[in-house]
């Protein structure tokens, strides 16, 4: 259980209690570090815990990280436990490497400053990281990235180093969680699936597990989501995303969409899965109007005809995607005006467009040709609101906003 780790998936733990249970057996005799949202209630955490860092996700940035690290360096724990959404999640996977031996930490927060996508040197992860994820469809709980949010922008960080070593998946933490929220982590994990499947080679495998997952994740969704083991079952199928072939093919930048939504979400100050709501449609029907810089028209209509089906969703997928949007009710920020979406257009291709691998060939007036057609929350008259600022579909409820937010507890 914490013998030597190559890092291709953690250990998935899920179920009733499973928190609890596996937290102690986790961290028994064993030196732990806690990174926690502050606002999550979380009365499996060790007893004596080497130190505890307490987060409000909506206020984390690199220099949050550089205060984490700090205490691990100095503690140097056995054991990372991160408890918490997307966002802390990955604040606890990045400050860990301040226990690299090569200054994997430094490299990342200096070259965050230039570049948009930092990738580690091949390396193991440092330190037994245990994950106990509050929020659905981030998969940050099993996978090798992070977002490090500077004052640039949200950066990508990938690498082996950044996979933990057990991740938790207990019901009990997804009980607060609103319905539209869960359904927003549903979206986000169908999502991951269909953005890797616009790519043109995929295999029969890697299609087939997407297709399936995919399916599992609308249909599950599309239902009544207020127990516990429905969310149980949509924690379970997205970390799925990240254990399967599905996400597997040759073009690894394929969700072209998160590039775009990435920078709306850091230039408006709203959560990513708002901003995906709002862009994804449009990015759609570029690739359906046979766009091949956004993907391959074929691959994507393959995949939502088999994947949507049963929801009776238009056949198309553009109209399709913003039909489920509306249906789930996901969050849409208000129009941008003229000169946030010049903005915007510009930091894309700036951050992944032109020569970049990850928007190759596509330019600022291909940024603002998409967020112009976008469906903004008063498209239709219809105004949600602008969310909370929060990355990554972050727990929602009351917050603490701690004075110290770091503290020893020897």
């Amino acid at each position: 259980m914490t013998g030597a780790f190559t890092a291709r998936v953690p250990t998935l733990w899920h179920g009733r209690g499973v928190a609890q249970t596996m937290t102690a057996r986790l961290t028994a005799h064993r030196a732990t570090i806690v990174v926690a949202d502050a606002a999550v209630r979380a009365p499996f955490l060790p007893a004596r815990p080497r130190g505890v860092a307490e987060l409000d996700a909506a206020t984390v940035r690199a220099e949050t990280i550089r205060d984490i690290a700090e205490l691990i360096a100095r503690e140097r724990p056995e054991v990372v436990l991160a408890v918490g959404g997307g966002t802390v999640l990955d604040t606890a996977k990045i400050a860990a490497l301040a226990l690299a031996p090569d200054r994997s930490l430094q490299f990342v927060l200096e070259r965050a400053q230039s570049e948009a996508l930092v990738y580690l040197p091949e390396a193991p992860p440092p330190v037994d990281l245990v994950t106990v994820p509050t929020t659905l469809g981030t998969s940050s709980e099993t996978n090798g990235v992070a977002i490090l949010t500077n004052t640039r922008g949200h950066r990508l960080v990938l690498g082996r180093a950044l996979r933990p070593r057990h991740a938790l998946l207990d019901p009990e933490n997804l009980l607060s969680l609103s319905e539209a929220h869960v359904r927003e982590g549903a979206l986000e994990a169908f999502l991951r699936l269909a953005g890797a499947s616009t790519g043109p080679t995929r295999s029969a495998r890697a299609h087939g597990d997407a297709v399936a997952l995919g399916r599992a994740i609308l249909e599950t969704a599309d239902g009544r989501v207020d127990s516990g083991d429905v969310r149980l079952r949509l924690g379970r199928l997205s970390a799925a995303t990240q254990r399967s072939a599905a996400l597997r093919g040759p073009d690894p930048y394929a969700p072209r969409h998160w590039y775009v939504a990435n920078e709306v979400a850091f230039h408006l100050g709203v959560r990513k899965m708002s901003a995906t709501a709002a862009i994804i449609a449009s990015v759609w029907q570029r690739i359906c109007d046979r766009d091949s810089r956004w993907g391959d028209r074929a691959s994507l209509e393959g995949f939502w005809a088999c994947a949507s089906p049963r929801l009776r969703l238009p056949p198309d997928p553009a109209r399709g995607i913003a039909e489920l949007v509306d249906r789930w009710g996901i969050a849409r920020p208000p129009t941008p005006s003229s000169r946030d979406i010049d903005r915007i257009a510009v930091a894309i291709e700036n951050a992944w467009g032109a020569r970049r691998p990850m928007l190759p060939g596509l330019v600022g007036s291909d940024f603002r040709d998409v967020l112009r057609a976008s469906a903004w929350s008063d498209r239709r008259g219809v105004s949600h609101g602008v969310p909370t600022p929060r990355e990554g579909g972050e727990r929602h409820g009351p917050r603490h906003r701690l004075a110290s937010p770091i503290r020893g507890a020897r």
